[in-house]
């Protein structure tokens, strides 16, 4: 049963648009311990229900704005922390699905981040992801750039041993994530403290993430 087998909870605002319907399920590939939520006009307290039904260790939604996937944000279960991530350059292809097996673990490859937000952000990104096996055809991949997070997809198989024997090709999703909050606590608690937050009035000085 899926939902035994759950631990990453993903849904969106409410009333969402095709294309953000269409994104989540994309992103929802990407996890293959996840299950999507169609969040209709579900309250926020029901979503939490859910959570604590199916014992899930993290919950992701993502907001849109004009029928663009606008920000997400993860929210590690039960205790926190929560980061907030606005989205750019959202590509979803709708061809691959067919085609590709997303039920093993990807591995995951976190590359230039290295400043102390950056490792902050990454241990909550690998909570994510389950261990891969040896047979798994899959990477994501988390490139630190200025001020953003370049995320990929790819599947790959190696046929020799040149660098030319290995093909790859792209998966959906891909997009730019733009960290600018840290809470300690979940989405669910009504008490938050605020780790880290990065405006053009609090902090004024340029990072690399």
């Amino acid at each position: 049963n899926i939902w035994k087998m759950a631990k990453l909870i993903i849904t969106t605002s409410r009333c969402p648009s095709i294309s953000l319907i269409r994104f989540t399920k994309s992103l929802s590939n990407v996890f293959p311990n996840s299950l999507k939520i169609n969040r209709g006009i579900k309250f926020f307290s029901s979503l939490f229900s859910c959570c604590l039904i199916h014992k899930a260790s993290d919950f992701i939604i993502v907001y849109e704005k004009r029928g663009k996937p606008l920000s997400l944000i993860i929210s590690h279960l039960p205790n926190g922390p929560s980061v907030f991530f606005g989205l750019s350059n959202v590509v979803t292809r709708n061809n691959i699905d067919k085609f590709f097996l997303f039920s093993n673990p990807p591995h995951v490859l976190l590359v230039n981040l290295d400043s102390p937000i950056s490792r902050r952000i990454t241990k909550i990104l690998s909570l994510l992801f389950p261990k891969p096996n040896q047979n798994s055809q899959r990477i994501v991949s988390f490139v630190g750039g200025k001020k953003k997070i370049i995320f990929s997809h790819h599947w790959f198989q190696i046929k020799g041993i040149k660098q030319k024997d290995i093909l790859l090709k792209k998966l959906s999703p891909s997009f730019d994530m733009q960290p600018y909050k840290i809470l300690l606590g979940t989405l669910f608690t009504k008490e938050k403290e605020l780790e880290w937050i990065i405006t053009p009035f609090i902090n004024k000085k340029k990072k690399n993430f």
